[in-house]
């Protein structure tokens, strides 16, 4: 039986860059898509109901668009016509706790990374079926229609940009999640997020939950699950601080060692500091992204603090036939075992970082040679048809 498929988008561009890609593998395998516009989303419904008539095979929605819909019975539609809703989290699921409270019977969620999958086993005992969903690359092709269907790879040395950093500074983002800190009476909630933010700069192998759980035991604050993981939600910011320090520190530390860094994303034009060897390029979509990626000689990549997952900007620039830079995550250092597809630094040694950067630079062969090895790796095991096939939707 053919199969049919619901997929939501228009909400946020990235998350429609990837929707456009799964649309875009199951039609090529003869499935029936229906994309409807989540930023019309009362308008689409008639679309959505004439859809339903016939049996569907699955919804596959990104951080929960989608998810808590209903007709005018107040029925949850999925679990109403006992359609499978592939919930795929880009994020922690610490940052959906009210969406995933609720989460209809019907839902399977996946994660990006091993560590998140037991902190919803944990934490969200009502969700029954949960899975590691890594990430995975999209490979730009020519548009012009004589080459359709072929790849945009460029060799190393003819390309403009030395190095690509795609991705904002989280900390301004952060500061919109800050809650009440004085409103908490329980504990000096002040002293543990100071306490808690300086372990995760100073441990950055060690999760955001794991310290704030941590940081709790010091004091003594002894919670159950459901309270710990309210607290974990409630001081989620940090989990975004961390990751914005080292992300600044990997593009400061290379220019002041005279390296050119062209940064794409908010925040970098509210730096406290300045380079003439950071190039601020503003901010573009993620099409465009991978464009430039296209264009860029390394791709550097700094994780969203995924100890046991992976970013979408390690295989992407693989794809594009970037030399890829990497900090490292345990599932990287699995999937990568012969360290010839990209290079990796820890974040704790990140003086290292200029001298890897540098050397790639200055000997174009050997990065060559390594973007080759990632980009045949990544083509044979890390797009997204891989990922839909490992867990049964093709």
């Amino acid at each position: 039986m053919k199969k049919r498929y619901i997929f939501f988008k228009g909400l946020i561009d990235t998350l429609d860059l990837y929707t456009d890609e799964y649309v875009n593998i199951c039609s090529k395998e003869g499935a029936e898509c229906l994309v409807i516009d989540a930023g019309i989303i009362d308008r689409e419904l008639i679309r959505l109901k004439a859809f339903l008539i016939k049996e569907v095979t699955a919804v596959i929605s990104l951080n929960n668009i989608g998810m808590h819909l209903e007709f005018e019975d107040g029925l949850n539609i999925w679990d109403r016509y006992q359609i499978p809703f592939y919930n795929i989290l880009m994020d922690h699921p610490f940052h959906y706790k009210a969406a995933l409270d609720r989460a209809p019977e019907q839902m399977i969620l996946l994660c990006m990374d091993r560590n998140h999958v037991e902190y919803v086993k944990r934490f969200f005992p009502n969700i029954k079926r949960v899975a590691f969903f890594p990430h995975a690359g999209i490979e730009l092709q020519k548009k012009d229609a004589a080459y359709a269907g072929e790849s945009c790879y460029v060799p190393i040395e003819e390309r403009k940009i030395d190095v690509l950093y795609a991705g904002g500074l989280s900390r301004y983002a952060a500061e919109g999640l800050i809650p009440d800190l004085g409103s908490i009476r329980e504990f000096d909630a002040f002293e543990l997020v100071k306490n808690a933010l300086e372990k995760l700069i100073n441990n950055p192998e060690l999760t955001t939950e794991h310290v704030i759980e941590q940081c709790l035991q010091e004091i003594n604050f002894k919670i159950n699950d459901k309270k710990l993981g309210e607290t974990i939600a409630e001081l989620r910011f940090l989990d975004a601080l961390a990751v914005s320090f080292y992300r600044e520190q990997a593009v400061r530390i290379l220019a002041e060692n005279g390296v050119t860094v062209t940064v794409f994303g908010v925040g970098w034009d509210r730096c406290e500091w300045e380079s003439p060897n950071v190039v601020y390029a503003g901010v573009t979509s993620p099409a465009q992204i991978l464009e430039l990626m296209n264009q860029s000689k390394i791709v550097l990549n700094t994780m969203t603090w995924f100890k046991q997952g992976a970013h979408d900007r390690i295989f992407n620039g693989m794809l594009a036939g970037a030399a890829v830079v990497s900090d490292r995550s345990e599932y990287v250092e699995e999937i990568f075992t012969k360290q010839k597809q990209l290079q990796l630094f820890s974040l704790d040694g990140i003086k290292e970082l200029p001298e890897i950067v540098q050397s790639l630079l200055q000997h174009p062969r050997v990065a060559q040679d390594m973007a080759d090895c990632g980009y045949e790796e990544t083509r044979r095991r890390h797009m997204w048809i891989n990922r839909l096939q490992d867990i049964g939707l093709l």
